[in-house]
């Protein structure tokens, strides 16, 4: 059976999905790996001062392989992404908030069971250092649903899918920090190379 979901579904998604990509990209091979997924916790461990062990490294490689596979170009990936959509149709989002599960590890690096802002901000500013703290903040604040402060397991699955699944504008784009018109790199609409979608 054919999944009705195929992404990109239009420019905005397409956006979304190649800023990451990009941004990812750690060690510049052009294309994300295993590899660059340990460099971004790797990061991450430093930017809140611990020395990332070998648990927490498993658990940026598990997410990193789960999410990208063996694909060498945001083509590949893509064509990744709709193989497992088509693949399990009726409970992609129950197996990817599994997979986020190791994201939610990875990103816990004092293994506390939550996400503080420190660590929330330690992951988002390794991809984009370019970050304020208000842009920081206000895309903590958008994740962490019942304003304590911390984030759950639940809320960090649940954005991290959103970001990615969300074809409309909602306010999960700003999973990885504060993401519009006006954020730096310039419009949303910058970072698609070309474009087939209405």
């Amino acid at each position: 059976m054919a999944s009705s979901i195929k992404l990109p579904k239009n420019s905005f998604q397409e956006a979304k999905l190649r800023r990451v990509y990009e941004a990812k990209d750690f060690d510049n091979n052009g294309y994300v790996s295993s590899n660059d997924f340990a460099i971004w916790g790797k990061i991450a461990a430093e930017k809140v001062g611990l020395e990332m062990d070998d648990e927490i490294k498993g658990h940026w490689v598990t997410a990193g392989q789960s999410y990208f596979g063996d694909t060498k170009s945001f083509d590949d990936w893509i064509d990744y992404f709709n193989a497992f959509l088509e693949n399990n149709p009726d409970n992609y989002e129950e197996i990817s908030r599994d997979i986020n599960a190791n994201v939610f590890k990875a990103i816990d690096s004092n293994k506390d069971g939550v996400v503080s802002v420190a660590e929330y901000k330690a992951v988002v500013t390794a991809i984009f250092p370019d970050l304020t703290d208000d842009d920081v903040e206000y895309g903590f604040n958008m994740i962490d649903e019942d304003g304590d402060g911390v984030l759950s397991q639940e809320e960090v699955a649940t954005a991290w899918l959103r970001y990615y699944y969300d074809e409309e504008d909602t306010k999960y784009k700003h999973f990885y920090g504060r993401w519009d018109e006006k954020s730096k790199g310039g419009s949303i609409w910058t970072w698609l190379t070309s474009s087939c979608y209405e």
